[in-house]
């Protein structure tokens, strides 16, 4: 009889135990997208915001916005909806295994694996408006960019600080708020290598201004480039004269040409 009292009080803790543990993982099953929109913003120092969650974070799904987040301009928010997928398994042996998906943006879903040696990405294809260039501030801010960004990269592994792979980005039907010629170009920007440290080199595949240059992504993923932007040879007289002023927006007049400086 003198046992049934601890036997009783530990059966009761046990039972305790059991229910905080049962309610532990209703609520990490059901901890709500929220959490993931305020880690994301975060972590990206407001750059990048998840716009209306909804779901958990294991599975969900929210607008995604970059920039504005200064209060004076409301970011730009990118077509479709992007929804992820966190493997709940995969985290018990210390994987982070997350798919991010939207048909808007990504050609095929893109699949993250984040583990103790580094992280690695899958080689995909992403489309984003250029009018995401604003957020890199002037001149882009002053010549309101029109036109599609195409974002392809080989499998992308970070490791030790330095991001290993290749990247190719092309501005197609490139266009201005502020020139009438529409488009004035197709640009293609090329990075292989290893980050920080990797070779820039930026060409142009078509239209009447011509931008090319080359140069580094520096130590803390600083952008140091140096190009020049002018008139195709060969274009009318009239298609020239249009363009001048653009031209001069994007750097320090040379000529008939600018001289394109970015970067630090």
């Amino acid at each position: 009889m003198q046992d049934s009292h601890p036997r009783k009080l530990v059966r009761t803790i046990a039972i305790a135990a059991a229910a905080l543990a049962g309610a532990a993982v209703v609520l990490l099953t059901m901890a709500p997208a929220g959490l993931v929109a305020l880690a994301v913003h975060r972590g990206s120092e407001g750059r990048i915001r998840l716009g209306d969650p909804a779901g958990t974070i294991w599975n969900g799904q929210a607008d995604l916005i970059l920039g504005g987040d200064d209060g004076a301009t409301a970011g730009t928010r990118l077509p479709g909806r992007l929804a992820w997928r966190l493997a709940a398994g995969r985290l018990l042996l210390g994987t982070v295994d997350l798919t991010l998906s939207d048909a808007a943006l990504l050609d095929t879903p893109l699949a993250l694996r984040i583990d103790r040696s580094g992280a690695t990405a899958d080689p995909d294809r992403a489309r984003v408006p250029a009018a995401v260039l604003q957020g890199l501030g002037a001149p882009w801010n002053t010549i309101q960019p029109g036109g599609e960004l195409q974002l392809e990269w080989d499998t992308l592994h970070l490791r030790d600080g330095a991001l290993r792979g290749a990247l190719r980005a092309e501005w197609l039907g490139a266009s201005s708020r502020l020139s009438p010629i529409v488009p004035f170009g197709h640009y293609r920007l090329l990075a292989d290598g290893i980050f920080a440290g990797a070779a820039l080199q930026l060409e142009t595949v078509s239209g009447p201004m011509e931008m090319t240059g080359n140069g580094t992504i520096a130590g803390a993923y600083r952008l140091r480039f140096h190009g020049t932007a002018r008139v195709q040879a060969g274009t009318d007289a009239a298609t020239a004269t249009q363009l001048s002023g653009l031209i001069s927006l994007l750097g320090r007049r040379d000529g008939d040409g600018a001289i394109l400086n970015f970067g630090s």
